[in-house]
């Protein structure tokens, strides 16, 4: 039984050719990079926004609040269905808008400098 070794692109153990072991890995790496933005393709503007707001509350939020923002985290509340105004107010500033009664009094809210852009992106997404 002749098993052959070759360190360059020839044969490996059992007959199996390197140069289409490289090509299988990356023709599956392109199919998945393709899956990836085709699906992005085929979102609404309000789907896009809502991605990039969950995106910007798991980076920034979820330290403090649930990562499920309908549900209490252990130092933040619930977050779902915040309008602009209060998370504008509550990020940037720190604060509460005027006549705002909190779930929770807290100072321990860190303050961001979001854009509202990156504001309307994060309302987006904890309203649906």
């Amino acid at each position: 039984m002749n098993r052959s070794h070759n360190n360059g692109f020839g044969k490996m153990r059992g007959g199996f050719n390197r140069l289409s072991f490289y090509a299988g890995i990356f023709s599956f790496s392109f199919m998945i990079f393709f899956i990836n933005c085709k699906g992005e393709e085929n979102l609404s503007p309000e789907q896009k926004l809502s991605a990039k707001g969950k995106g910007i509350y798991i980076a920034n939020c979820t330290a403090c609040h649930n990562q499920n923002p309908k549900l209490d985290g252990a130092v933040g509340p619930s977050v779902a269905n915040s309008t602009f105004e209060l998370l504008k107010v509550r990020i940037r500033d720190g604060e509460y808008p005027p006549g705002y009664k909190p779930k929770r009094e807290s100072k321990l809210m860190t303050k961001f400098p979001f854009s509202d852009e990156e504001i309307s992106a994060l309302e987006a997404y904890l309203k649906q």
